[in-house]
Order: C-alpha cells, then structure tokens, then sequence
C-alpha cells in the first residue's frame, strides 16, 4: 500500500532531522541506472535512481534534469518500496519518506523514472539537491541531519528508430549495387 505525505510530514522530518545534528558527513552515493542498450526513438524506458546508504536515513528529495529536453522527457515517477512518496514544493514528486524506521545499505533503490525518447542524440542528466531553500530536496539522517551527497551525473544517447536504421541500410546496399553496375 502507497501513502502520500504532504509538504508539511516530510518538513518536519527533515527539520526534527537538522535540529538534532551539528556536522554533515559525506555518506550518501547517488547515481543512476540506464538502460543497457540505447533507447530508440519513441520508445518508453527506464532510468533507476539508486544510493549507498552508510547512515540510517529518514528522508530523501531530489531534482532530476534532463539537459536537452528535446531528446527525452520524464513522462511517471515511481517512489520505490519501502519509501513512501512524499509531495514536494516544485511538483516533481520526487521524495520519498522512511516510516516507521529509518533505511540504510548499499544499493538501495530510491525511485525509477520513465521517460519517452523523442529525438535522436546524446544528453547530458543530473541528479541533486540544488535548491537550497528547498526543505523537500536532501537527505535526511537519523538522529544527525543532513550529509554531504555525492551525485553522479550521466549521459543519455538516443538511437533513431529501428525502422530508420533498416531503410538505411536498404539504401545503403541499393547505391552500392548501382555503383557496381557503373563500374
């Protein structure tokens, strides 16, 4: 079963969070997961949002970018289990609460996003926590606050369609036996 906290639950928790914290510690790893093969244009995939976890964590928000949102868009955002999805001030949904315990690990799987290749070409994507007055964006800790985040950007390449690369190749094969012929 899915719950959805509001703005003011995940606000407090990052708040009690702060409150009981003095120094920030560089234990959060965030990275992503592509697909393994290049996506084609007009097709749907997926991009996994994972982190190692050194310390228990109550609460996390993040920003997702896209460079160049001509070639992909995010189209759902999916808050993996055992997080449960939280609503954020700039709409993106992307935050997730720990509740009743904190979670900690290596590898832990924070959200997946979908998105829909629309131009063929190679973006770069970002993922942080890069407004601050954002109190739905970091990283929680129980009981010591916020950390450090290490985030690991990636780029995206977008393929043309198969049907293009066939029509291609078919033309490709038709002038080389015309080259042929006039030789």
């Amino acid at each position: 079963m899915r719950i959805s906290l509001n703005l003011p639950v995940l606000c407090l928790c990052l708040i009690a969070s702060i409150a009981t914290s003095s120094t920030a510690r560089a234990t959060v790893s965030v990275s992503l997961e592509l697909p393994a093969d290049s996506p084609a244009i007009g097709e749907s995939f997926d991009i996994r949002i994972v982190a190692d976890l050194s310390e228990a964590i109550l609460g996390w928000g993040l920003d997702f970018d896209v460079a160049l949102p001509a070639i992909a868009v995010v189209t759902d955002v999916q808050i993996a289990d055992p997080w449960l999805a939280a609503s954020t001030s700039d709409g993106d949904e992307l935050a997730g609460v720990a509740f009743p315990s904190s979670i900690s690990g290596s590898h832990i799987l924070l959200a997946t996003l979908t998105l829909e290749a629309l131009a063929e070409g190679s973006t770069d994507l970002f993922i942080g926590d890069d407004h601050p007055t954002d109190l739905t964006e970091g990283f929680a800790l129980d009981p010591s606050g916020f950390d450090a985040v290490e985030y690991t950007p990636d780029v995206l390449t977008i393929v043309p369609e198969p049907a293009s690369i066939g029509t291609l190749g078919a033309l490709l094969v038709i002038a080389a036996s015309r080259h042929r012929r006039h030789a």
